[in-house]
C-alpha cells in the first residue's frame, strides 16, 4: 500500500516478519517460550485480541515497529484502513475478519501458528479483499500448519493513478 507508507514501502516486510516473529511456531516451552504458545498465554492474560477493538489497536499494543516512530505510525495507518477492505469472510470487513481469526485461533485447543503475508490488490475486485486462510502451508521449507492472514497491498504508482473517468454523458439533441 504505497499510499500509506510512501517511501517507506521497504518496510513492509519488516514488519510482517516482526508479526510472523511474534505468531511463530513454538520452540519450546522453557528457554525459548515465545511465538504462538506466548500470544495465547497473552491473550489468556490480557484479551489482546477481541471484538470491537480494532487490529491496529492491538499490534500498537504489541508494540510492533517501535524502533522507527514514523514507519511504525505509517504502518498502524495502514492497518488502521484495513476496515475498509472487504475480506474473504462472509459479512466481515477486513479489519473484523483478522480480528475474529486471530480470537478463534488464539482460543483453539491446538493454536496455529499466524502467518502474515501480502497480495497484490490490483486488477480483480477481490484482490482488494483480507483474505484469511484457515489452514495453509505457507512456508514451503516449514511442514507446519498456519493460519495465514493476507493483507491486500499496491506499488505507490498504482496509488497514485487517478480512477478511471466514466466517458461524459453525451448531451441529449436540442429540440428545434
Amino acid at each position: 500500500m504505497g499510499y500509506f507508507m510512501k517511501e517507506h514501502d521497504i518496510y513492509i516486510g519488516t514488519m510482517l516478519d516482526e508479526l510472523n516473529l511474534r505468531f511463530a511456531p513454538s520452540q519450546g516451552k522453557e528457554s525459548h517460550f515465545g511465538g504462538i504458545l506466548e500470544m495465547v498465554a497473552l491473550q489468556k492474560e490480557f484479551k489482546l485480541f477481541k471484538k470491537g477493538r480494532s487490529f491496529k489497536m492491538s499490534c500498537a499494543a504489541l508494540n510492533l515497529g517501535a524502533r522507527n516512530n514514523e514507519v511504525k505510525n505509517l504502518w498502524q495507518n495502514l492497518l488502521g484502513n484495513l476496515y475498509k477492505h472487504e475480506s474473504n469472510k462472509k459479512g466481515q470487513n477486513g479489519d473484523a475478519a483478522i480480528v475474529n481469526a486471530l480470537i478463534k485461533n488464539l482460543a483453539a485447543k491446538t493454536p496455529l501458528p499466524v502467518f502474515f503475508t501480502s497480495h497484490d490488490m490490483r486488477g480483480d475486485k477481490a484482490n482488494a479483499e483480507v483474505k484469511i486462510i484457515d489452514k495453509s502451508q505457507p512456508v514451503h521449507y516449514l511442514e507446519q500448519d498456519y493460519l495465514t492472514i493476507s493483507i491486500p497491498m499496491q506499488p505507490i504508482s498504482a496509488a497514485k493513478k487517478p480512477a478511471a473517468k466514466k466517458p461524459a454523458a453525451k448531451k441529449p439533441a436540442a429540440k428545434k
